[in-house]
């Protein structure tokens, strides 16, 4: 089976089964500090990243569109949470994060 969509232009976008349009993950397990936007701090674990984003292990409430940072080592990356699911959460990075730092 394969998945048509349309573009905005009415050019049809195909995507065969089993292939992805997500960018490679590379497994980091890395602690680091989720700052919401009112400033609370909560303990994560980035479980996976890739060139634009990441996965989080976290016990605390994440809310998806939230803006927030990751601050890992002594770098703040602005971020914003594009899904949660359970105690896991995802988003986006909204600049680039230091090679050294993930």
């Amino acid at each position: 089976m394969v998945h048509v969509k349309f573009k905005a232009e009415g050019q049809p976008m195909v995507r065969t089964p089993g292939m992805s349009k997500r960018a490679p993950r590379v497994d980091v397990r890395k602690p680091a500090i989720v700052i919401n936007s009112d400033g609370v701090q909560v303990e994560a674990t980035i479980l996976d990243i890739s060139g634009s984003g990441f996965r989080l292990h976290v016990l605390d409430k994440l809310h998806i569109g939230e803006f927030v940072s990751l601050r890992v080592d002594d770098e703040l990356v602005p971020a914003q949470i594009r899904w949660v699911l359970g105690d896991e959460a995802g988003g986006a990075f909204l600049a680039p994060a230091g090679a050294a730092t993930l």
